[in-house]
């Protein structure tokens, strides 16, 4: 996803704090065909309307042709010139919302509004078709493709509404399995579910009272006082790529994502509501508890989720923080002890789970349901044009008119090479029980403790399976696991069920101490966890794709915790897809949202031989890093650090580098190499340069110590080194030429080159860009490293955004910023098996040395910036 500002620049700048969505360019100064033609495709244009003429229209739009577009427009009559401009190619072109008074930024409600633009454009792009195949009945087959509630209101949902509904699952039938680890996240963890307005937390909210220390969660185990229990040194790469998309949701767009939440929410309330009334035999003997009592610890997440509950209209009881303990008299010692502020009622309602699905189970066999159990669904089969013809399964073909998808987290598999394919990984929720002694406590509860190890907890009346007796259920936690599941015996894990019985003895010590004394705190010695399927957005997945035979495989999921309540509106948002209709979800959990943007794809026309092209086939990445020591590459390790832990590095020094120069007697260039080092001191670039990568690198991270220092990367002791690591992969960024030896030892190997090639070769290619007038070639390419100097196939290219008070430092400094978290994008692709496409370079371009930027030139560049600023007509 990515935006093109060209209007009020300046405000949006304060709203985003960040450019990773959004390019601004200021049509007065700055040339609007550079990002309306980039490598980066502008999905949304947001600008005032009289800068955006027909020949850029026309250029944007032969950009990506295939990549639906709109436009967001601030002047109102520039709107019927635009829709001219367009001849019907745009997507939407919209004006500004209303500008109102609120607590929201208008700045920041015409980002929202653009980035709805965006998701509805890639929902609405979905193939509309209607050709249904018929059972003997005359009911249009469905198959859905997994058994946890989601997957079974929507085949209720569809069967109640005449559709012939089969459910295929890997598990056994859970009505009678009494092995939990055989069983998914529905069946197999705790026997409590919960309702509530506010499910399903995006966690990613900057600026969140509440939650405002999110951005590195994941990136920290469960016992460094994060939300991992894998540990992050062995996370693999598509791990990384998740935890990196949910850092990178801004906070604009996180508040969005919230209120789409709330929305789905409440529309599933009102389906739940409907199921209370027409199916009330659903709701019998399953423990159908109502209202929700909220506890927090600290009273600024008091009074936020009081302000939260009243916007959603939840509210039941605020009463003061004495009247509830008057009315609560049992946790008076939580409150003694600080781990009560207060608490409040709102609406909800909670189900013993188990119980629950058996009775939906039944309903949908007597609708005509079918079921088939223990059937490992391996594959979608597809015809050439890319269209569902079946699906692959350990027992067979499995064909239907529709199918839906709802893999959680184990089927994942399935979602490969769809728009959903490594949105969907694995939150780990844990579970005990203690007694309700004397029934004292009649409403289930969530408690809120900021800042601990469990965070969240759900407190659910229940009923004991197997003996009947009435206990609480505990569940909560948060930890991530990615895409796998997490050793029984994990320390990490261990953490938690340890925090989650220190939750149970602060709250309930009675029962508690029943609980330990009996042994009964996890039954059957079962210390039970579900893998949630959470996506970095916090939004549930919906993908449609045609079948051959005019109907849809659609996948569903991903709702974080709120798979229980979110349900019955995703299954009617599939039963309307199926019916030709629209539904809000269609858009809300479109898998494009929140989708961080990427570069136009390159085409090499045949496989190089270097190229991995079956996935798994080289794990994990064995990785070499060249590189000196400049700040931009301290910010390179970070960021290997984080991806690749474990990876090689050789690093040739920059005093290094000149004594090699004077040991070769080229003294010209050893001359010319010290003084562009004392005019970046001089000039101040150097301490620019150091402060831009410090602020990317979090304070306490230190990289490891490199595997060699060299004055020259072309030695035997490199030579020697790298024949024994056998690299796949080499990044290269900031050594002096390298050599034939190297190459033959070092894998495919990828040169950082902070210029345009092939017109920009060697040295100082930003400052002979801006010095030649040519700020459209102000860029860094990633190519492939050759023997021939910058003269490899190119990988990609990335185009910062240019400013009017721009210079070569600060473009230098955004070039090698890109380049370096796009190679960690292709280097996260190529460990999973992904080829690498290059497209051969054009032989033209000039070579750029050290001593070719003389003071002359650049007094003259000076002159030049300094008279007419930073923008190609002028420097031209």
């Amino acid at each position: 996803m990515k935006f093109l500002i060209s209007t009020r620049s300046s405000s949006f700048r304060a709203v985003t704090h960040s450019s990773t969505y959004i390019h601004f360019c200021d049509p007065t100064a700055d040339d609007l065909s550079i990002p309306l033609t980039g490598p980066e495709p502008v999905d949304v244009w947001i600008c005032n309307g009289q800068e955006a003429t027909f020949e850029l229209i026309n250029q944007w739009l032969d950009q990506a042709n295939h990549i639906p577009k709109s436009i967001l427009v601030e002047d109102p009559t520039a709107l019927s010139r635009l829709q001219d401009f367009s001849e019907g190619r745009v997507f939407q072109i919209a004006g500004f919302p209303e500008h109102k008074s609120t607590t929201i930024q208008w700045e920041e409600s015409i980002l929202q509004e653009a980035e709805m633009l965006y998701a509805r454009a890639r929902a609405n792009k979905a193939v509309r078709q209607q050709n249904p195949m018929k059972d003997k009945n005359g009911k249009p087959i469905v198959l859905l493709v997994g058994a946890g509630i989601m997957n079974l209101f929507t085949a209720e949902f569809l069967a109640a509404r005449g559709y012939q509904v089969r459910v295929v699952d890997a598990g056994p039938d859970p009505r009678g399995c009494q092995d939990w680890t055989r069983l998914g996240v529905t069946n197999g963890g705790g026997n409590a579910r919960m309702y509530t307005r506010t499910e399903a937390d995006n966690y990613n909210e900057k600026g969140s009272k509440i939650y405002e220390d999110m951005q590195s969660i994941f990136r920290k185990s469960v016992r460094n006082g994060g939300w991992s229990v894998k540990l992050p040194e062995d996370f693999t790469a598509a791990e990384h790529a998740w935890v990196h998309a949910f850092e990178q949701i801004p906070a604009w767009l996180a508040r969005a994502f919230r209120d789409n939440i709330h929305d789905v929410n409440m529309e599933a309330g009102k389906l739940w509501n409907e199921y209370i009334q027409s199916c009330p035999h659903l709701f019998q003997e399953v423990e159908f508890r109502k209202d929700i009592l909220r506890m927090y610890v600290e009273p600024v997440a008091l009074d936020t989720a009081l302000t939260l509950h009243r916007q959603l209209g939840a509210v039941i009881q605020a009463p003061s923080p004495q009247e509830f303990l008057d009315a609560n008299p049992g946790f008076k010692s939580a409150a003694g002890s600080d781990h009560l502020a207060g608490g409040i009622m709102v609406e909800g309602f909670t189900v013993n789970i188990h119980p629950f699905v058996a009775k939906l189970m039944d309903r949908i066999i007597g609708l005509g349901g079918e079921f088939l159990w223990n059937c490992e669904v391996q594959g979608i089969k597809r015809d050439a044009l890319g269209k569902v013809t079946m699906l692959e399964s350990q027992l067979g073909p499995l064909e239907a008119d529709h199918f839906v998808v709802s893999p959680g987290v184990t089927g994942n598999i399935l979602l490969n090479g769809t728009r959903c394919e490594n949105l969907v990984h694995g939150v780990l929720g844990i579970w005990l029980q203690i007694p309700n002694l004397n029934r004292q406590q009649k409403h289930s509860i969530k408690i809120h403790r900021r800042g601990h190890l469990v965070e969240d907890i759900n407190v659910t009346v229940a009923k004991d399976v197997d003996t009947g007796e009435d206990i609480l259920m505990f569940g909560g936690g948060y930890g991530y696991v990615g895409e796998s599941r997490p050793a029984p015996d994990s320390p990490e894990l261990m953490a938690l069920f340890n925090e989650l019985e220190e939750v149970a003895r602060i709250y309930f010590p009675q029962g508690y101490a029943v609980a330990k004394d009996r042994g009964t705190l996890y039954p059957g010695g079962n210390r039970k966890f579900c893998v949630r399927p959470f996506t970095p957005t916090g939004l549930g997945v919906y993908e449609e794709i045609p079948t051959a035979n005019g109907g849809y495989l659609i996948i569903t999921g991903g709702n974080n915790t709120g798979g229980f309540a979110q349900a019955p509106a995703v299954a009617r948002a599939v039963w309307r897809s199926l019916e030709g209709e629209h539904d809000p979800i269609h858009v809300l959990f479109h898998p494009d949202r929140g989708r961080l943007p990427t570069g136009t794809a390159y085409n090499y026309h045949s496989i190089k031989p270097l190229s991995m092209d079956k996935v798994g086939a080289r794990k994990p990445l064995r990785l070499l890093l060249l590189c000196s020591d400049g700040p931009q590459h301290r910010y390179l390790r970070y960021r290997l650090d984080q991806t690749f832990p474990g990876y090689r590095c050789v690093q040739e020094t920059t005093e290094g580098q000149v004594r090699r120069l004077v040991e070769k007697r080229r003294i010209v260039d050893a001359f010319y190499t010290r003084y562009h080092g004392l005019r970046r001191y001089l000039s101040g670039h150097d301490t620019f340069r150091e402060a831009y990568f410090n602020d990317l690198v979090p304070d306490d991270h230190t990289s490891p110590t490199p595997d060699l220092t060299v004055d020259s990367v072309n030695c035997n002791q490199v030579w020697d080194a790298v024949a024994e690591w056998k690299p796949d992969l080499t990044i290269v960024s900031g050594t002096k030429f390298i050599g034939k030896k190297l190459i033959a030892r070092a894998g495919l190997m990828i040169n950082l080159h902070t210029g345009h090639l092939p017109d920009y070769k060697g040295n100082h290619c930003i400052f002979f860009a801006l010095y030649n007038g040519e700020v459209d070639k102000v860029s860094s390419t990633l190519h492939q490293l050759t023997s021939t100097l910058d003269g490899g196939d190119i990988l990609d290219r990335v185009v910062p955004p240019v400013f009017p008070d721009d210079n070569e430092e600060t473009l230098y400094t955004r070039c090698s910023h890109m380049a370096v978290d796009r190679v960690i994008e292709h280097a996260e692709q190529f460990s999973m098996g992904k080829r690498l496409a290059f497209v051969p370079q054009e032989v033209k371009g000039t070579t750029f040395r050290h001593r070719d930027r003389t003071p002359a030139k650049e007094l003259a560049l000076w002159w030049k910036l300094s008279v007419s600023g930073l923008s190609q007509k002028n420097v031209d």
